[in-house]
């Protein structure tokens, strides 16, 4: 996994609450998604409550990306010593990362199918 975890900062505060990662190497953010879960003996339940799907993006090796819980748009800023932070919003109304139960899961998604309902209708 080239892209980890790293923090969670001010949970239960809206203005602050965010979520931390980093990259161990250079990638394209839109080849992961990261959500919420319920954990379970520490780990994770196979159901999500909160997602994002980054979009396509390439990253360097030791950006941040910086998920907030509240509302904004997306955008980047050059930290200083030299990698970029990048900033995601998942545009929710309260905080969601002050539940001990719950944490957060970072997956690899490179390969992925999708259709819609009407498509895998089966016809008699």
């Amino acid at each position: 996994m080239n892209l980890e975890l790293r923090s969670l900062i001010a949970p239960g505060d809206l203005k602050n609450e965010r979520l931390t990662l980093r990259a161990l190497s250079a990638l394209d953010v839109g080849d992961y998604l990261v959500a919420q879960t319920m954990l379970i003996d520490d780990y994770p339940a196979t159901s999500f409550d909160h997602m994002i799907w980054f979009p396509f993006k390439s990253i360097l090796k030791g950006d941040l990306v910086v998920v907030y819980t509240k509302s904004g748009t997306s955008r980047e800023k050059t930290l200083s010593k030299g990698n970029t932070a990048h900033f995601f919003y998942l545009d929710l109304n309260e905080p969601i990362w002050q539940d001990e139960n719950k944490g957060a899961i970072v997956l690899h998604t490179p390969s992925w199918e999708s259709k819609s309902a009407k498509e895998l209708e089966r016809k008699p």
